[in-house]
């Protein structure tokens, strides 16, 4: 499905889509009292294990009328709201890689909802805004977890949208760690400050844009266009009133700021998606200069744990599968999934291919290894189901022999191939301070066996039928 034949998304911004939720069933509204030092982050982490529906906190202790969301875009069901489709990861995965193909263009309103109240200098306070300490050993409050940090590169002018992690040090001023520091140091290097934006409560394909790898495209287009080819329709952005950054029209808060040259900070620790606690010693602390949100805003924000408010699997598989297929040219390539365990700088990817000669799942685990150098890659053949752990396992305690098919990687550190980990993520830090040198796999059965014997199994089509009459069945 091309992006240009997109149907357009039923919202238009954060607010609709709760909307949308509750008319299907996939929101809860709390009207309990909760308090922010965590037990809304207690209450989110049990939802997710339960597998529960959205959270839509409204009556929290101290912040009466100022309402906060979390665990709106984990499930198949809410995905399926968000990208105007069926219930089903296979076509909304067809989505996401299209989009990293065909991106859709913004554009530039004069003005926007999220500009209905604008504050400067003492009218400027972070603590208004309702924000969770989410783990119990989280080193302050945390808000951002689920909002995009946009910056330009002073160079190409290309603006880029991340979600990293943020931390309230005092009402003017809050940290900021992740790959801003790329523009941070170009900015340094002139002299300059490097302006910030910190969106907050972006519609669900902004958010999920912004917690995925999304590298600029010919064009120079990034997360706004790729959600804007989701989305079916443009990414509307306004400028900043104190920078040329341009940010979402339709988000809840943006938080304009700065980060002076050489400055730096410690913060955390905080619980991270990995399973570990991670602190920065080198954190970038922005110093807030206006916030800017629409009447009566709505916090939203996840808590980090290896069940979250994200689907990153999804996304890193999406846009890894559009790249690599882009990059290396081996047509033989036909899925990719990153398992949803394993932090950031650890884990593996499970890559599919029509296999056609002996030495190909070599060539795929190198090209794999020019853009996730880090991880460990295992090649299945094209009829395995990635996404099934018994299925890849099954492949690799049968067939892979020692001498034959394992591939001996070495991870990067830092740009090369020794040295610290960026940031002590690894939470080995103080005894071993390394990522773990990854290895490839060849896993596939093809060229391995004199008589391969079919492998036993239902095939996809059948498969895909089968589950299209799954509730006309009564099944559930």
């Amino acid at each position: 499905m091309a992006a240009r034949e997109r149907q357009k998304v039923q919202y238009g911004d954060l607010r609709e889509y709760l909307e949308l939720l509750q008319k299907a069933g996939l929101l809860k509204r709390i009207t309990a009292p909760v308090d922010l030092k965590f037990e809304i982050g207690a209450i989110c982490a049990r939802a997710l294990e339960r597998k529960g529906p959205g959270l839509l906190f409204e009556n929290i202790t101290g912040y009466e009328g100022k309402p906060l969301v979390s665990n709106i875009i984990y499930s198949v069901e809410q995905l399926a709201v968000a990208f105007n489709t069926v219930a089903d990861i296979d076509e909304i995965y067809a989505i996401i890689v299209e989009g990293h193909r065909n991106r859709l263009s913004s554009i530039t309103l004069e003005t926007g909802p999220c500009k209905e109240t604008v504050r400067y200098g003492g009218d400027i306070d972070l603590y208004e805004i309702p924000t969770p300490w989410w783990h119990e050993l989280d080193g302050g409050q945390y808000i951002g977890t689920s909002s995009g940090i946009v910056t330009r590169d002073p160079d190409t002018g290309i603006l880029n949208m991340g979600t990293y992690r943020c931390m309230i040090v005092d009402p003017k001023t809050l940290t900021s760690s992740g790959q801003i520091y790329g523009h941070i140091k170009k900015y340094e290097v002139k002299g300059l400050p490097t302006p910030v934006a910190v969106v907050m409560g972006m519609d669900p394909l902004l958010t999920l844009a912004s917690g995925s790898p999304v590298p600029p495209d010919a064009h120079g287009r990034m997360e706004y266009e790729a959600a804007g080819a989701w989305r079916g329709s443009p990414t509307e952005l306004v400028k900043c009133e104190t920078s040329d950054l341009l940010v979402p029209a339709h988000a809840e808060v943006i938080i304009e700021g700065e980060v002076l040259p050489g400055t730096r900070m410690p913060e955390g620790p905080h619980g991270e998606a990995g399973g570990f606690y991670g602190q920065r010693l080198d954190a970038y602390p922005i110093q807030v200069k206006c916030i800017t949100h629409r009447r009566n805003p709505i916090a939203y924000g996840i808590i980090c744990l290896l069940d979250e408010d994200y689907p990153r699997w999804l996304f890193r598989s999406g846009a890894f599968e559009a790249r690599i297929k882009k990059e290396s040219g081996l047509r033989s390539i036909r899925s990719a999934y990153f398992p949803e365990l394993g932090g950031r700088n650890w884990g593996g990817v499970i890559i599919a291919a029509d296999i056609k000669d002996p030495a190909e799942a070599g060539k795929i685990i190198a090209e794999a290894w020019k853009i996730v150098p880090d991880r460990w890659v295992i090649v299945v053949d094209d009829d395995c189901d990635i996404r099934n752990w018994n299925d890849v396992m099954w492949r690799v305690v049968t067939n892979v022999r020692h001498g034959r098919d394992l591939y001996p990687g070495k991870a990067v550190r830092n740009g090369e191939k020794t040295g610290p980990v960026r940031g002590g993520r690894n939470p080995m830090a103080d005894i071993d301070n390394d990522i773990p040198d990854p290895t490839g796999i060849d896993a596939t059965f093809r060229f391995k066996f004199d008589n391969l014997p079919p492998v036993n199994k239902v095939g996809k089509e059948l498969m895909a039928k089968v589950a299209a009459r799954w509730k006309e069945l009564g099944l559930p």
